[in-house]
C-alpha cells in the first residue's frame, strides 16, 4: 500500500470514529434535553393506556440500548424519521434547506477567499506601505463588528432608508418557481446582495490576514532569489510566492466553512433567509428532535468532508509534501 492510500485508509478510519462520537453526543444530548415532546401529540381526550400504547409503537418505550442502536442504525443509513410538526420527511426537509444555506454562502465564500489572497498577498508583499496598513487596519475593524450589528445596519441604509433593496427573503413573498428557476432570476440576485455582503465583509478578513503572514514568511526564502537571479519578472516571483503561502489558507478555507454554517444562524434571522441555520433554531424552540437531529448530523458530516478535502490538496499544493 502507497504513502498515499495508507494516509487516506487511516483517515478514513478517523473519521467514521469521529462520526460515531457525533452521532453518540447528540443522542444524549435530545435524549436528556428537559421537555417531552409526545405530549404535543396528546391531549386531554388520550387515556394513559393509550398513550403508553403509542409510545411503545414509537419505540420510546423500549431499553436505552435498544433505542440508541436503533439510532445508530437510522443515521448510518440517513433515515431520519419524519417531522414532529411539518408531517414531512426530515431528510427532505434538512436537503432543501441545506441547500437554501449553500447558495447564500457559496458566493460569500468564493469572494472572501479569491480578494482576500490578492488583498493579503499583495499586503505581505509591500510591508511597511500604506496599503498593509490600510488592508491591517480594515480587516481588524470588520472582524470585529458583530454580523447581526452589521446585518442590523445595512438593512436601515439599503432597505429602510434608499429602498434599493428587498429587506428579506430568498425570492418576494407569492413567488411559485422552481429552486433552480427561483436562483437564476434577477429577483433571487436582488435578494441575496446584502446576505452576501454581510457575510463577505466579515469572512474576507481571515484569508486577508492569513495571506498577509503566510507571505512574510515565504518572501525571504531562497528560492525566490534564485528566481531574480533568472531574471523574472516581479509579477511571476509575486505569483510563485503566493503559491507557496497558499498552503495555509486550504486549511483555514476548510475551518471557514464549518464556522460559517455555524453563524450564519443570526444573518439568516435577521434576513428572514430559509436556511439550515434558522431550521435549527425553529426545531429547537418546537422540541422538533428529529428536524434538529438530522440538521446537525448533515452539518458535521459536511464539516469533517471538507477537513478531509483539504487534508488531501495539501500534495497538490505544494509537491514537497509527501504522505510516506
Amino acid at each position: 500500500m502507497t504513502g498515499l492510500r495508507r494516509y487516506i485508509a487511516v483517515r478514513i478510519l478517523l473519521l467514521l470514529f469521529v462520526i460515531f462520537c457525533i452521532m453518540t453526543i447528540m443522542f444524549g444530548l435530545i435524549k436528556f434535553m428537559p421537555g417531552d415532546p409526545t405530549t404535543v401529540f396528546f391531549d386531554s381526550n388520550y387515556s394513559q393506556e393509550m398513550i403508553e400504547r403509542q409510545k411503545k409503537q414509537w419505540g420510546l418505550t423500549d431499553p436505552l440500548v435498544v433505542q440508541y442502536l436503533h439510532y445508530l442504525k437510522n443515521m448510518a443509513t440517513f433515515d431520519f424519521g419524519n417531522s414532529f410538526f411539518q408531517i414531512q420527511p426530515v431528510r427532505q426537509i434538512v436537503l432543501s434547506k441545506l441547500l437554501n444555506t449553500t447558495v447564500m454562502m457559496v458566493p460569500a465564500l468564493i469572494l472572501s477567499c479569491v480578494l482576500g489572497t490578492f488583498l493579503g498577498a499583495a499586503a505581505g508583499w509591500r510591508r511597511g506601505s500604506m496599503f498593509e496598513s490600510a488592508t491591517v487596519t480594515t480587516s481588524l475593524f470588520l472582524r470585529s463588528a458583530p454580523s447581526f450589528f452589521v446585518g442590523i445596519l445595512v438593512l436601515m441604509i439599503f432597505c429602510y432608508k434608499l429602498r434599493w433593496l428587498p429587506s428579506g427573503g430568498m425570492t418576494t413573498p407569492g413567488s411559485t418557481a422552481g429552486f433552480w428557476s427561483t436562483i437564476f432570476s434577477l429577483d433571487f440576485l436582488k435578494h441575496l446582495i446584502l446576505p452576501t455582503l454581510v457575510l463577505t465583509s466579515r469572512e474576507i478578513t481571515g484569508p486577508t490576514m492569513l495571506l498577509r503572514t503566510s507571505m512574510l514568511e515565504v518572501k525571504g526564502s531562497e528560492f525566490l532569489d534564485l528566481l531574480r537571479a533568472k531574471g523574472l519578472p516581479e509579477f511571476h516571483i509575486i505569483r510563485h510566492a503566493t503559491r507557496n503561502a497558499l498552503i495555509p489558507l486550504v486549511t483555514y478555507i476548510a475551518v471557514m466553512t464549518g464556522l460559517t454554517f455555524q453563524g450564519q444562524v443570526l444573518l439568516e434571522i435577521i434576513f428572514a433567509w430559509p436556511g439550515i441555520g434558522r431550521e435549527i433554531v425553529t426545531a429547537l424552540n418546537d422540541l422538533d428532535y428529529p428536524v434538529a437531529q438530522g440538521a446537525f448530523y448533515l452539518m458535521s458530516l459536511t464539516i469533517l468532508a471538507m477537513n478531509f478535502v483539504a487534508d488531501l490538496l495539501y500534495g497538490f499544493i505544494d509537491p514537497r509534501i509527501t504522505y510516506d
